[in-house]
């Protein structure tokens, strides 16, 4: 993202900055809507948040879907919701082994995004068994036609051990290390020419991994493109998504916390709150609102 938070709350409320243009990304790399299962129209969300209370993290993802973060919206976009929203996600920390969200409600299970969640199976036939779940995609999305996926992963699991696994998995990959703006990628490829078939009812297959650490907290970031043989079979389409994805790679920012930054953050989880404010009186001019909302109508 080039604008800064401030900068785009100025827009949320007064028009300027070019906000809308920040979200346009060089529309003719992409194809005409409806050439995909979801088009691409070059725009994107934007999700921030604080990380550990030691960084800002920030990334784009294509408005065709959605990241599963606790999170509220900053910009509150009825209308032109397609041209992207920036959310205000909720502060990610650590408490007794676990991963958290602050602010979440109490049920919301983060850890399964983030760890390797263990369980004793009550399966018939595997009882008492250690189950392993976990380690899920915070964001997703899938093109059935051309076979290709975006997957978004955000793992207590530092780079040797993605490194071991993914080799394992993907022994025919090439591992280098890339450099893109002030980040530095280590990065699994595999060649066109080794690409797998398309497994069955499934897009997709080993393609590209992009793995960047979160300073020294431990936690990786994990961009991945799927393709499969099929992907060649629509070369403008696997052309063009990989330019999406090229994207979605440069728009990940780490910084560590400032007081300027808090400060930007804070203006925007205040900015999001206000829409939700707005959006619970809205519905109480038209019927009964949410028992939540109250404490927003109270005020």
């Amino acid at each position: 993202m080039k604008a800064t938070i401030s900068c785009l709350l100025v827009v949320a409320m007064l028009g300027g900055c070019g906000f809308e243009e920040a979200y346009r990304r060089n529309e003719d790399r992409y194809m005409q809507p409806g050439a995909l299962d979801a088009p691409l129209t070059g725009y994107y969300d934007v999700y921030s948040f604080k990380f550990l209370d030691k960084y800002r993290v920030m990334h784009d993802w294509p408005v065709v879907s959605n990241c599963e973060y606790n999170k509220l919206a900053a910009l509150g976009k009825k209308q032109d919701r397609y041209k992207g929203e920036i959310f205000a996600v909720d502060d990610i920390y650590e408490i007794n082994d676990s991963t958290k969200q602050r602010d979440a409600d109490p049920t919301w299970n983060f850890d399964r995004f983030v760890r390797s969640v263990k369980y004793i199976s009550k399966e018939r036939g595997r009882e008492g068994e250690v189950m392993e779940i976990g380690f899920e995609a915070l964001c997703f999305e899938s093109w059935w036609v051309p076979s290709h996926f975006f997957r978004y992963k955000l793992h207590k699991r530092d780079l040797a051990s993605w490194r071991e696994i993914r080799t394992e998995k993907t022994p025919k990959g090439k591992w280098s290390e890339r450099r893109v703006g002030a980040n530095l990628w280590l990065v699994q490829e595999m060649a066109e020419q080794d690409f797998s078939p398309r497994p069955l009812n499934g897009v997709g297959g080993p393609f590209q991994i992009w793995l960047l650490p979160i300073g020294d907290t431990g936690y990786t970031i994990g961009m991945e493109l799927g393709a499969s043989q099929e992907s060649l079979q629509y070369p403008d389409a696997h052309a063009r998504l990989q330019a999406v994805f090229r994207h979605l790679i440069e728009s990940v920012k780490i910084e560590p916390l400032t007081p300027t930054i808090e400060a930007e953050q804070e203006q925007l989880k205040a900015q999001a709150d206000e829409v939700l404010r707005q959006d619970c009186i809205e519905m109480a001019k038209r019927t009964k609102p949410y028992t939540w909302c109250q404490k927003y109508l109270n005020r």
